[in-house]
């Protein structure tokens, strides 16, 4: 597998979020790369066209059906960016996980200082082996830290649908 396939199966992810969305009557949009050469992936705007706050869709591999029963081993929280990524200049207001195998999702809100309630898991960069990426590329890659959220801060689907839903009209004021 390539590096393209592989950022094919986070695309496929988060056409399948968006469309859920927009069954939902969200007004969630096409991802867009902000200033900082980041990655949008699923801006949501009010009645009006205004963008509001936007949702990262993380891809999730294997099958997964329960989030807080299947952590993989060693992991202290389901991983949802890098520590030092710029999206978090502008962070999301949510994360969403979606597991394309099972179609199962889940989410986070994003506190206001992740470092305050989320876990950074590798703590060092090149002690922690990919190991999905690493088998799919031929090529040894490593973890970079990363904010992982803890099983206790993770909300079901349907929480997660009713944040968005609450937070559009607050914001749409």
């Amino acid at each position: 597998m390539t590096w393209e396939e592989l950022l094919a199966e986070g695309d496929e992810a988060v056409k399948i979020v968006r469309k859920g969305l927009r069954r939902r009557g969200i007004n969630a949009g096409e991802s867009i790369v902000t200033q900082f050469d980041t990655d949008e992936d699923i801006p949501v705007y009010d009645t009006s066209g205004k963008k509001i706050f936007w949702i990262s869709v993380k891809t999730v591999y294997g099958s997964i059906t329960d989030p807080i029963e299947q952590m993989p081993p060693n992991y202290k929280g389901w991983m949802c960016g890098e520590v030092e990524s710029k999206q978090w200049v502008y962070p999301p207001a949510l994360i969403i996980w979606y597991c394309l195998k099972t179609g199962t999702a889940w989410g986070a809100i994003t506190p206001k200082r992740p470092s305050t309630k989320w876990i950074i898991f590798p703590d060092i960069y090149g002690v922690v082996k990919d190991k999905r990426k690493s088998r799919l590329t031929g090529e040894t890659h490593y973890l970079y830290p990363s904010y992982c959220v803890p099983v206790d801060e993770i909300i079901s689907k349907d929480e997660v649908i009713l944040y968005i839903q609450q937070k559009v009209q607050e914001l749409s004021r």
